[in-house]
């Protein structure tokens, strides 16, 4: 079975490794410059919630939840999901999805925005989905793929108030 923890140093690394493994995909996050250890735990630092989901004393995917935007717009979580590939397909997805609208709830937030989800992406849409998630809007040849190749985008939206 799976535990989750909230961030701990002694998983930095996998962490680190998982997260610029998805970079290099080149199509999921909007980013392209790997991080360093210490650099990806500034990044962690910045956060409201960090969350891993364990198995074996092995990293299979975490999260990461901040405010969408600042100020009047505060009450609206963003997360980014990471799975490492070696535990890709074996339904971990939607749990980390279920604990991330859980403790986004528990922390104050009123609803959960994801900026770019890319059109090609049907796993995690599929995934969303089924957590109530709607596309609200749809940005043309939002995303360039690591191939050069332009994908739309969605912005995905679910309220956590019920």
């Amino acid at each position: 079975m799976f535990t989750f923890e909230n961030y701990h140093p002694k998983y930095l690394a996998q962490m680190t490794a998982i997260w610029n493994d998805i970079l290099e995909d080149g199509n999921a996050f909007p980013g392209e410059e790997l991080f360093t250890q210490d650099a990806f735990e500034n990044y962690l630092m910045e956060q409201t919630i960090v969350r891993s989901i364990i198995i074996e004393n092995e990293v299979a995917g975490f999260y990461i939840t901040h405010p969408n935007n600042i100020g009047r717009c505060n009450h609206v979580a963003n997360t980014s999901y990471c799975m490492n590939k070696a535990f890709r397909g074996k339904k971990i997805f939607p749990h980390l999805v279920q604990d991330s609208l859980e403790r986004a709830k528990e922390s104050g937030f009123q609803g959960m925005q994801f900026n770019a989800v890319v059109a090609s992406n049907k796993a995690a849409i599929h995934t969303y989905e089924k957590f109530n998630f709607g596309i609200v809007g749809t940005i043309p040849s939002g995303f360039r793929l690591k191939d050069g190749i332009y994908s739309d985008m969605y912005i995905m939206y679910r309220s956590l108030i019920e």
